[in-house]
Parts: C-alpha cells; sequence; structure tokens
C-alpha cells in the first residue's frame, strides 16, 4: 500500500496493544486568558511533525526504532468538569496499560487530570515545568481550574515541582513559589547542577513544557507570548541534561501552540521536535533497561 496518514504524529505506527507510546491531543483552549486558538494545536504539531526527519543527529537515534501509537484527540464535548474527568480517566487507562502518555495541547489547564493519574499511578512524582508562567494562581477569572492554576492544582498531587524559565506572574505567584518547600523557581533554564538536584530524589518524572517558555521570536503561535525567552535550541539542549535520567520520566506533554498565531508554522515545528527527542530519550533508556 502506498497511503500515508498525514493526521497522525510522524512514525506513530504501532497498534496500540504493542506500542510502548502512547500520543493523544486535548484540543482545548476555554479558559485562555488573552489570545484563543489552542485548541488547533494537537493537530498542527502532528501536521508540522512530518517536516521532520525520523533521525536525530544530536543523539544518533531514530524514531522508526520506538514504538508509538496515536490514539488521536480526548472527546472535548461538554462542559470543563467533564474534560478533566474524560482526560483522567483516558491518561489512567493509558497508564494501566503500560503505556508512556505522550499529550499534545491544547491549554496549559489539561495537563493536571493527566498529571493527577501519573501521580497517583506511581505514588510520588516530581514535575519539571517549563513555562513563561508560574501558574500557581489560586484561581483566574473565578475558575480554580484555569490554565493560570495548572501547578497550583497539581501540588494537590504531587510532592515536588521543579519551574524554569519562569518570567512571569502576579507576586502572590512569586511569593508563594519562594516560600513553598515543595516548589523550587528559576526564571533560567535548567543547569547540570539542577538536573542533579532532581536525580537525586530518585522519583518519577513528569515533564510539562508550556511552548511560551520560548521567546515570541521562536514561537509566535502561543495564547500569551511572553518577552525574554529562549530560542529552540537553548530549550531542547536544556531537556538533553536529562538524558541520563530519561529512564525517571513516565510521561511528558508540549502545550500552548496556538497556530492562528503563527503562519510560518514555526511553533508547531518546534513543539513536534521537542516531542521527537523527549520520545527517542525515553525509548533509548527504556531499551537500556531490558536489554540488561
Amino acid at each position: 500500500m502506498y497511503f500515508e496518514d498525514l493526521s497522525q504524529f510522524i512514525c506513530a505506527y504501532e497498534e496500540f496493544e504493542t506500542a510502548d507510546f502512547v500520543i493523544f491531543g486535548i484540543p482545548y483552549d476555554s479558559t485562555t486568558s488573552y489570545k484563543p486558538g489552542a485548541r488547533f494545536g494537537p493537530d498542527e504539531v502532528r501536521k508540522s511533525s512530518w517536516g521532520l526527519e525520523t533521525y536525530s543527529p544530536t543523539l544518533d537515534l531514530d524514531l522508526i526504532y520506538a514504538k508509538v501509537h496515536d490514539a488521536k484527540n480526548v472527546d472535548i464535548d461538554g462542559c470543563q468538569s467533564e474534560l478533566i474527568k474524560r482526560t483522567y480517566k483516558s491518561a489512567k487507562y493509558l497508564l494501566e496499560h503500560k503505556k508512556i502518555p505522550v499529550m499534545i495541547g491544547g491549554e496549559h489547564s489539561v495537563s493536571y487530570p493527566v498529571i493527577k493519574a501519573v501521580a497517583e499511578e506511581y505514588n510520588d512524582i516530581i514535575v519539571v515545568h517549563f513555562d513563561a508562567h508560574c501558574d500557581l494562581r489560586d484561581e483566574y477569572h473565578n475558575n480554580p481550574q484555569s490554565h493560570a492554576c495548572v501547578i497550583k492544582q497539581s501540588l494537590n498531587h504531587v510532592s515536588n515541582v521543579f519551574q524554569f524559565g519562569i518570567r512571569s506572574g502576579d507576586s502572590d505567584e512569586w511569593e508563594f513559589a519562594r516560600t513553598d518547600e515543595r516548589i523550587n523557581i528559576s526564571q533560567e533554564l535548567p543547569t547540570v547542577e539542577d538536573v542533579k538536584k532532581i536525580a537525586e530524589f530518585n522519583k518519577p518524572i513528569y515533564i510539562t513544557v508550556d511552548i511560551d517558555v520560548l521567546d515570541p521570536a521562536f514561537a509566535p503561535g502561543t495564547g500569551t507570548p511572553e518577552p525574554c525567552g529562549f530560542s529552540t535550541k537553548e530549550l531542547i539542549n536544556s531537556l538533553y541534561l536529562f538524558r541520563d535520567i530519561f529512564d525517571k520520566v513516565v510521561g511528558f506533554d508540549v502545550v500552548e501552540v496556538s497556530p492562528p498565531y503563527d503562519m510560518s508554522g514555526i511553533t508547531s515545528i518546534a513543539a513536534s521536535k521537542i516531542l521527537r527527542e523527549m520520545i527517542l530519550m525515553k525509548n533509548e533508556k527504556k531499551n537500556k533497561t531490558e536489554v540488561n
């Protein structure tokens, strides 16, 4: 057969039963506080992935050797509380079947039910959070499940959060982050010392990447762009620092890609490359563990 399904992520050819990784999208952006459009993110990131090679020269790894399944998108019909329940149950289903969840947002609020499910599966996890914003509000526009509250909500289920690239938030958020022992917050990207500190906890890790951690010059396609960010190369190089401990990574996501604000598509391409590199690093560690 000579037909290609370009609606799925590149190389996501594996059947669910035999897959190690399951990609799924959550095309939701109803709590976006500035510019909506992240609902179109999952499908655009999938489409953009076909502009990448399957091989990563930096990692010397190829996606064709990873068992990846694309489960398409979670049904978003109904109110937000129903979406949260549906996403949580979907993530639980993947974890019960020993799959590594790879989620594409959507706005950042959709990470919460996935983090909750992963935290329950592994009992005690660390969240590594890349973002321009603290996301530590108790509520935003009278909604405690806003995308501006996702990390504060996640603290109900996790014991440690490491935040990187944070350069925006109100004074209460910063005060909370600086005084709560569960949180390590930095305006910079992670260093070797940061990764060593995370490794010392010896806990499962969930990585959530809000694409607006990148400077708007590199990621204009996002709902709340924040100046003074990082280049795509800087972000991906910081992710490479986790390579030796990627066996501890049990799930990850990329969120807040909003295609309507980026006609060039560079934001979606950046998101798909970030996902590719994380899948490759996790697959490398998984294969070495199985061999040993």
